[in-house]
């Protein structure tokens, strides 16, 4: 990548100049044009040269910060640690000492892209059915960040659609497992379906750790050799996330007050919810 020419370098240090000098006359209270002028007694320009000082070094802490942010959109988008130092001005083992963990962040964003492109229609269908449900009722926090994500990621243009991906996601995962269950049935079935739709977007972008590391987990009936497939919130056991392989989930799910919580597999929370409901 071509770097930046030095008309392009000095044009940048006059900017950055400028903008020092402009919050330090803030910072001292003075006049729009003040500045360091000979004819001033050295007390006042020892004033305006430290509070340069302070606003360059803030002006260097926020690029600093606007630079990890700049690396870590780069490789979310498939840039390597080569191309990053190379953009950065250094070897490809510096950048990844100063930015470490963005190796791998593009097959994770096109993970969720992937799955995005192919359950955002229902995604979308199911949460407006959630919300609805509310509708003439007091609207709790977490509802009303649902609707403010589903509306910032329908707006989205597609690249910052994957930005929006993870906030909609935890925000419909807060209301499918947050909400009382409802008395109308078509609620019921909205909130379970929320609930293992979001349980497959975590197993098919591995965002969510729990979801990745199973370890030794059996399914949680008394003596069933079967491996889990989902983990459940049941209210018959206090509400906590219980294991069950594919058929205690579908038996448990037939419950009004079951959801899914998480998922080991993509497919799988679909699946079993849709067995559950014979769709």
């Amino acid at each position: 990548m071509r770097g930046l020419s030095d008309a392009q370098r000095a044009a940048l240090t006059t900017a950055v100049d400028q903008l020092a000098w402009t919050a330090a006359r803030e910072m001292l209270e003075l006049e729009p044009d003040a500045g360091p002028r000979s004819d001033l007694p050295d007390a006042d320009l020892r004033q305006m040269w430290l509070a340069a000082l302070t606003s360059l070094l803030a002006i260097r802490e926020s690029a600093e910060q606007l630079a990890a942010s700049a690396a870590l959109s780069a490789a979310q988008r498939g840039a390597d640690y080569p191309a990053i130092g190379d953009a950065a001005g250094m070897t490809r083992q510096g950048a990844r000492r100063k930015w470490p963990g963005l190796a791998g962040l593009a097959e994770g964003q096109q993970r969720k892209l992937k799955w995005w492109n192919s359950r955002g229609d229902q995604f979308t269908e199911c949460v407006r059915a959630v919300l609805a449900a509310t509708e003439g009722q007091r609207e709790s926090p977490w509802q009303a960040d649902l609707r403010k994500r589903l509306t910032e990621i329908e707006k989205a243009s597609p690249a910052q659609r994957i930005d929006a991906f993870d906030m909609v996601v935890v925000a419909a995962h807060a209301v499918a497992l947050r909400s009382p269950t409802p008395a109308d049935p078509t609620a019921v079935l909205a909130i379970g379906l929320l609930a293992a739709l979001t349980a497959d977007a975590y197993a098919a972008t591995n965002t969510h750790a729990s979801l990745i590391i199973r370890g030794d987990i059996a399914c949680g009936a008394d003596d069933c050799p079967a491996d889990p497939v989902v983990e459940l919130l049941r209210p018959d056991i206090a509400h906590e996330a219980v294991p069950a392989c594919h058929q205690h989930a579908v038996d448990a799910l037939r419950q009004a007050d079951s959801r899914i919580v998480a998922a080991y597999q993509q497919n799988v929370a679909l699946s079993v919810f849709a067995e559950a409901h014979g769709e």
